[in-house]
């Protein structure tokens, strides 16, 4: 099979006569068979039968190794760090229970207020 030769092109409406750039590439063929007026824009673009250049589903997969590396559990955070982002997260959820109470969003408001009771629980001020 032949390499196709595929070309980004303008050609001019029909009904209201302005020019307009085609979203996709053609061959030349095609692009003097559907349009009376039109024009090359841009450089040829080669596709063939090149297995570097087509589409391969299979290149994209992750080999197992890396996929283990990936799925293995984050490393424990600092007792610091964890006990300031607690805090954190209990004075966004103490504002969010209060914006949803204001914004009439009841049951969102009881899923806040037990995630916040259970979070917080043990957080020191």
């Amino acid at each position: 099979m032949p390499p196709l030769e595929l070309h980004p092109f303008r050609y001019r409406d029909s009904r209201t006569g302005k020019w307009i750039r085609a979203r996709y590439k053609a061959t030349m063929e095609e692009i003097v068979r559907r349009y009376a007026e039109w024009e090359i824009v841009g450089p040829v673009e080669t596709r063939g039968d090149e297995p570097a250049k087509m589409f391969n589903p299979a290149s994209k997969l992750i080999p197992h190794a890396e996929l283990m590396r990936i799925e293995e559990p984050p490393p424990e955070m600092q007792p610091i760090v964890a006990d300031v982002e607690r805090l954190l997260l209990c004075v966004f959820l103490r504002r969010y229970v209060t914006w949803c109470a204001r914004a009439r969003h009841f049951a969102r408001m009881q899923g806040a207020a037990a995630l916040h009771r259970e979070v917080c629980r043990n957080a020191q001020p």
